[in-house]
């Protein structure tokens, strides 16, 4: 699921450990009903439609891996509002974000 209001692309410890994604630092995040949590933080490879790239991302307890607005923005990917669909925003070169 695409959340524009989430920074980091969350993924569940499990599917972290199915993926073989190792922790390499410590955060603390704002969740959106305003609790501060300390959460793992990884690299991860992520492909979204023809675009990939490697980005920080948060291993949290979650439903279901989200993905934020940095994986977005920086393949030039955008969630369209009518549609909920993904689509290109600007042409292909990862952004420095």
């Amino acid at each position: 699921m695409a959340d524009t209001g989430a920074f980091y692309t969350t993924i569940p410890p499990k599917l972290a450990e199915e993926l073989n994604v190792k922790p390499m630092a410590k955060t603390k995040l704002m969740l959106a009903d305003k609790r501060s949590v300390e959460v793992d933080t990884a690299l991860a490879y992520i492909k979204i439609l023809d675009r990939d790239a490697v980005f920080q991302i948060a291993i949290l307890d979650v439903p279901e891996p989200l993905l934020g607005v940095t994986a977005l923005e920086g393949l030039g990917i955008r969630v369209d509002p009518n549609t909920g669909k993904l689509e290109y925003s600007r042409p292909y070169g990862v952004a420095l974000l």
